[in-house]
């Protein structure tokens, strides 16, 4: 198995050029692959994948400049560094080279010293980028990983019935939701939508589940429990930030819902015989102002009632083609045809049904049976 850190692909029309410079670089160690023009570079460059390329100028066909333009625009290669060979010495050619992507120029009458010490530093920097490229990609998957262990799985709280389907668009994504038992038969649900997707949302995730823990209680209201949220994460991790969310709270033994939505999305509520509905209920965002105040609305339940909730990635496929009003009527329809899905699959068929199961964003789909 050959090793592509250590390879150098020399693109150069002259044969006796390529030999001479093979000939120096493979006394180093070096795995060479020639090619002799631009064409030809392009063709093994993607097979090759070098750590370095040495590319002449001066070619016929494409010359190195309009190919070095072209591995640029490519981006399975426009990371791979590229020194210009050339035997011209003008400021003009250097600074095209440097505008284009190179990374360094070499006249063709350098002595071999000059060679080996400007090939060992790129390749050496271009092994030490992957390295970081790689150790950066494990560190992601870690914090994936431990975003996700975060997310409540629904056999682990059966008594809470509730299904889910859950996609990050990048390593740690924005959405997440949690499901709190408040009592027996009374269970709080949240799903919710942190601006942005870098890394940084993934830490809200935490925060939010050890606030739910002391205020998704009994002697806090729905309103307070989320205003509750509202000024610790306004204080902490949502300084630069805010987030969307909707609440649910469902106690089985009294027949009641109250629920609210914190700049997000409307749920839908699936009465077990009659039309669905959106669950309405707007209020501010949470984080953006430390004393926003919130208003719950409540709903009487009967056993096989269901709430769909959801993030906006569920609906955003569909915002180019219709207005709000019209996006909202899509969804109701596509949930009154699946209202009689399993608990366990209708959060996937819905995601199917609305065309987001193509991976442009962040998902997450609750069902909730009461």
């Amino acid at each position: 198995m050959t090793n592509s850190s250590y390879t150098v692909l020399i693109v150069d029309d002259s044969s006796s050029n390529r030999m001479f410079l093979t000939s120096i670089l493979e006394e180093d160690g070096y795995r060479i692959v020639q090619a002799e023009d631009g064409e030809a570079c392009l063709k093994k460059v993607s097979v090759e994948r070098p750590a370095l390329i040495l590319l002449d100028v001066v070619m016929p066909g494409i010359d190195g400049f309009e190919t070095l333009r072209r591995l640029k625009a490519d981006p399975v290669t426009r990371s791979i560094a590229v020194i210009m060979l050339t035997g011209l010495d003008d400021q003009e050619s250097k600074l095209k080279a440097f505008d284009y992507g190179a990374v360094d120029y070499i006249i063709k009458s350098a002595n071999e010293a000059e060679v080996r010490a400007r090939v060992r530093v790129h390749v050496r920097l271009a092994n030490t980028q992957e390295e970081l490229i790689a150790s950066r990609a494990e560190s992601l998957q870690q914090i994936a990983a431990a975003q996700r262990s975060l997310l409540v799985k629904p056999s682990e709280v059966p008594e809470a019935r509730f299904s889910i389907y859950y996609r990050s668009l990048h390593e740690a994504g924005g959405d997440f939701y949690d499901v709190v038992n408040v009592s027996d038969g009374v269970f709080f649900y949240l799903m919710a939508d942190v601006a942005g997707h870098d890394v940084g949302t993934s830490y809200v995730t935490p925060a939010v589940k050890v606030l739910l823990k002391q205020c998704a209680t009994p002697v806090y209201s729905v309103e307070e429990s989320v205003a509750y949220l509202n000024g610790m994460l306004a204080r902490t991790v949502l300084e630069d930030n805010y987030l969307t969310a909707f609440v649910l709270r469902i106690n089985r033994r009294a027949g009641k819902a109250v629920f609210l939505a914190a700049g997000h999305p409307p749920a839908v509520f699936i009465p077990a015989d009659g039309p669905v509905a959106l669950a309405e209920c707007e209020n501010p965002f949470i984080g953006m102002l430390e004393d926003s105040t919130y208003a719950a609305a409540t709903l009487d339940v009967n056993p096989g009632d269901r709430f769909v909730l959801y993030t906006d990635g569920l609906v955003e496929a569909q915002l180019d083609s219709t207005d709000v009003s019209g996006l909202q009527q899509h969804l109701l329809d596509a949930v009154a045809r699946l209202r009689h899905e399993p608990l366990g699959s209708m959060p996937e068929a819905l995601v199917r049904a609305m065309g987001a199961d193509k991976p442009d964003d962040d998902v997450a789909v609750m069902v909730v049976e009461v």
